[in-house]
């Protein structure tokens, strides 16, 4: 069970499109619902980035959701809040014209091509009136949790197991780029060898941007997301369908944590989520799973996982 995911700045340049109404607000909160759900969302139903924060900013057309939810440090500053999407800057876009979702199309191609932990400049040249360069990674992928902490090091805290006999099966990690490139050299190359795209291998830095986990007791799963949360704007996070899911805030200790169930019909999922510094950072972590696995009286037991005093 592997989520892949989308690095922020990759994504972002996606946007740099005169077709694409201004304001659209690519914020950490959104970006992080759409790496969970690329395979999901994008594979499974074949639709473009654009098409997704068009759904993801529509879905409460018609609701007047005014509420939202804050997490607070114990010297009373807002750490962490939580909005309906409907009160955010987003525009909608319905849909993409084709000539930009060919473009898109070419992207995820090449992202597909990329081996784990790489990361490329690539100049695509159809479809791309404006010769934008994109940055395109694949983030790194693990099989073992010893391997995976070697790589996050003390950048955020991932458990070896989590409570109820979750024991790791798989993880990813995405670190920075370092943006190092000529697009004129690019633009040459493409000319020269009359490719469709060129592209050209960029370096990765040793910050971490986001950690992908999945632990497996048998035939039940948890996912864990943990981020680096210091660059997400007003520390705000926007959701779909705020309305319809049921949520509490627990402390643990001095620590608040926002539980969430929404029942999807077919199956409750139910999730977990608290920001806290780690190495200096504020970082998110999120705790998802569907059914019995997570519950508002375990939610103590899960996040303890991660706190140093109990390591």
């Amino acid at each position: 069970m592997k989520i892949p995911n989308e690095s922020r700045a990759s994504i972002k340049e996606l946007f740099n499109d005169p077709r694409i109404p201004g304001q659209i607000d690519v914020t950490t909160s959104v970006m992080a619902r759409i790496k969970q759900n690329k395979e999901g969302f994008f594979v499974k139903y074949k639709v473009s980035i654009l098409v997704a924060i068009g759904l993801f900013a529509s879905i409460t057309t018609g609701y007047a959701a005014v509420h939202y939810y804050q997490l607070k440090n114990p010297q009373g500053d807002v750490i962490y809040q939580e909005k309906d999407v409907s009160q955010s800057t987003v525009n909608t876009v319905q849909k993409p014209d084709s000539e930009m979702e060919a473009f898109l199309k070419k992207r995820w191609e090449i992202e597909d091509r990329l081996e784990p932990g790489t990361a490329v400049a690539a100049y695509i040249v159809p479809h791309n009136p404006n010769k934008r360069v994109i940055t395109i990674t694949k983030p790194f992928e693990y099989e073992t949790w010893a391997a995976l902490q070697e790589k996050v090091a003390k950048q955020a805290i991932v458990p070896k197991a989590l409570p109820g006999g979750f024991e790791f099966l798989n993880g990813k990690v995405e670190t920075g780029v370092k943006r190092e490139y000529s697009k004129e050299a690019l633009y040459q190359q493409a000319e020269n060898n009359k490719k469709e795209y060129v592209e050209q291998p960029l370096e990765r830095t040793n910050e971490m941007d986001y950690v992908d986990a999945t632990y497996q007791a048998g035939e039940r799963y948890v996912n864990v997301h943990i981020s680096n949360f210091d660059d997400a704007v007003g520390n705000t996070v926007y959701t779909a369908n705020l309305d319809k899911q049921k949520k509490e805030i627990v402390k643990v200790g001095q620590l608040e944590i926002l539980y969430t169930e929404e029942d999807r019909g077919d199956r409750v999922d139910k999730e977990m989520v608290w920001v806290m510094e780690t190495a200096g950072k504020q970082v998110q972590y999120r705790v998802s799973s569907s059914g019995a696995v997570l519950n508002k009286n375990n939610v103590e037991k899960f996040v303890k996982a991660f706190l140093p005093a109990t390591k």
